[in-house]
């Protein structure tokens, strides 16, 4: 779908996450089934340097709660 093969890696806790570079993605059609693919993991994302783009879902492993401070 974006012209590049994805690269898988495992992270701790069984987690295993599928990144992809990104070329430009003018066609709406295209970017919106991107965007579907993303939503169905647990967890996904973007990546931007000067050079490329990177979009990543990741499945499994439990996100570590984050404490919040209430009096902030």
């Amino acid at each position: 779908m974006t012209g590049e093969r994805p690269s898988v890696t495992w992270g701790g806790g069984g987690a295993v996450r599928v990144s992809v570079r990104v070329r430009e993605l003018r066609e709406w059609d295209r970017a919106a089934a991107v965007l579907v693919v993303l939503a169905r993991g647990d967890r996904y994302g973007h990546r931007r340097t000067e050079r490329w783009q990177c979009v990543w879902t990741e499945v499994g492993a439990a996100v570590a709660a984050v404490a919040v401070d209430e009096e902030a």
